[in-house]
């Protein structure tokens, strides 16, 4: 028995039909199954509290020690007369505390200490901490990364001192530069002494070096 074209042509579009359906149905088993459980899983960082005119927040999976300095950093920022010099030697053990805190990550790509980078330079730091330092950070999307990685439990700025810096249109005479001491809970062969350096925007202070 012969089938007409139409028929033919009715079970192309029947077959057609059904595949599109099978298509939709493995995409939304696939979201359901990966994308969906990481959106509502435990990795979410939720934003707790800010310093608004400077831009600073703090976010809920930040460990104890690095909020304490957040709200001393408020403190600072919140005074009367700014000390500029206790501003920038919290800006510096903060950033150095977030960056090499990697245990917190959720990925190579959550580098921390970000927002205390100067603008200009922010992506090129997040591209070479994502190369070097954070190369080899596995994800934790669901909280069951079992690999080691760093805890910082203390920075502290054993010496600061000013300089001028002068790079085509950025100029500060008196940027900080300050040294910083990195103290973890397991040594993992990680940097204990690193140096920042911070320039003037305004009254904000943002870091354009850190080595």
């Amino acid at each position: 028995m012969k089938i007409t074209k139409r028929k033919q042509k009715v079970m192309k579009i029947i077959i057609v039909v059904l595949v599109v359906i099978i298509i939709l149905m493995t995409a939304f088993i696939i979201y359901k199954k990966f994308i969906s459980k990481s959106s509502t899983s435990g990795s979410k960082v939720k934003v707790v509290d800010k310093i608004d005119n400077y831009g600073y927040y703090l976010e809920d999976n930040d460990p104890k020690e690095y909020k304490d300095m957040y709200y001393q950093l408020q403190d600072v920022l919140n005074s009367k007369t700014v000390d500029e010099e206790a501003y920038a030697k919290l800006v510096a053990r903060m950033l150095v505390f977030d960056f090499y805190n990697i245990d917190n990550k959720i990925s190579k790509n959550d580098i921390g200490g970000t927002q205390f980078v100067i603008e200009q330079y922010r992506e090129n730091f997040i591209l070479e901490a994502s190369e070097t330092v954070y190369k080899y950070v596995e994800h934790n999307i669901y909280g069951d990364r079992t690999q080691k990685l760093p805890k910082v439990t203390k920075t502290t700025a054993t010496d600061l001192k000013k300089a001028t810096y002068a790079y085509n249109d950025i100029k500060d005479d008196n940027c900080y530069i300050i040294k910083v001491d990195i103290s973890y809970e397991e040594d993992l062969g990680y940097p204990t002494t690193v140096e920042v350096k911070l320039l003037h925007n305004n009254d904000k202070l943002e870091v354009f070096y850190m080595k």
